[in-house]
């Protein structure tokens, strides 16, 4: 970080890191049932660089940030059905992704009694992997064939599959969001807040069928459905007040004000294939976001 006189400073990060696998679906193939180990597991690796601009000036103070991350090597478990009904998990190992993007986030304080609060943020995250290849076990952590009986992990006739995935939207996280809240301070003691938060380009996740389950197959994964533009207004208020020598505080929350019904996740249909399967409203499944919740908590400060 270096500072450029009293309001401006311009900073840069680089990182590299090596993580150990994930223990389910990752160093064990099904640690609840299993105690196979993935001999095909890696380490994860991220490089990750980011660059920024600050601002900060009377009652305005600003952040401005890009980054760049690369995710190498990352372990990936996809589950599926074979054609005899039977549940298998697809294993993949050497999956890499690329996250990049831009943020800003903006808080002013024009009285002393309201904050005003903005951030925006987008990015591009994408698959970053081709021939991938992926290996087939059952629930219990063992080896199969395509007919799904038990074999010896990496022999001929264990059912794998390559994938093709570069390109691929990845699924699960909005990629562009933004956000306003306000903050009012009417007395000491008493706090109000509302924000509003948008949520756009998120897209589906992927999934696998157990037709594509076929020895020497190269599959290419079709682009996820992107769900709707969807947004949520959270409010919430605190009152700190005194109980003899003592302090209490009362908070009360309310997510999702406006009792909207949104889609905060989504599949696509099993849309690995070697033709391409467009996804769209009629052929996803998906879960809502939960409708207006509140509570009400009374903490006592001793």
């Amino acid at each position: 970080n270096y500072n450029i006189g009293k309001h401006h400073n311009v900073f840069f990060n680089i990182g590299y890191m090596s993580l150990a696998p994930r223990f389910k679906s990752g160093a064990f193939m099904s640690a609840n049932t299993s105690n196979l180990i993935n001999t095909n597991v890696k380490n994860e690796k991220a490089f990750s660089t980011e660059i920024g601009y600050g601002f900060d000036y009377k009652f305005i103070r600003m952040n401005l940030g890009g980054y760049y991350t690369k995710w190498i090597d990352k372990s990936m478990t996809k589950k599926g059905k074979m054609s005899n009904k039977e549940q298998y998990y697809m294993n993949m190992t050497g999956v890499d992704a690329r996250h990049m993007g831009i943020e800003v986030e903006l808080e002013a304080s024009p009285t002393k009694w309201m904050d005003i609060l903005a951030m925006f943020s987008i990015g591009d995250w994408v698959w970053d992997s081709d021939s991938v290849k992926g290996y087939a076990y059952d629930i219990s952590g063992n080896s199969i064939s395509p007919e799904g009986n038990i074999t010896t992990p990496g022999a001929e006739d264990h059912a794998w599959a390559i994938i093709n995935m570069k390109g691929v939207k990845v699924g699960g996280s909005a990629q562009t969001t933004a956000a306003l809240g306000v903050v009012f301070k009417p007395f000491k003691g008493l706090r109000l807040s509302a924000d509003y938060t948008l949520y756009a380009r998120n897209y589906a996740y992927y999934t696998l069928s157990g037709g594509n389950l076929s020895l020497g197959k190269i599959m290419n994964v079709s682009d996820p459905w992107k769900i709707p533009i969807s947004g949520s207004l959270d409010a919430y208020a605190s009152y700190t007040f005194p109980v003899g020598r003592f302090s209490a505080t009362i908070l009360g929350q309310v997510n999702n004000v406006l009792n909207q019904k949104n889609v905060e996740k989504a599949w696509n249909p099993s849309n690995v294939g070697e033709t391409e399967i467009v996804a769209d409203e009629s052929n996803v499944y998906m879960f809502y976001s939960a409708g207006r919740t509140w509570c009400v908590t009374l903490k006592f400060n001793f």
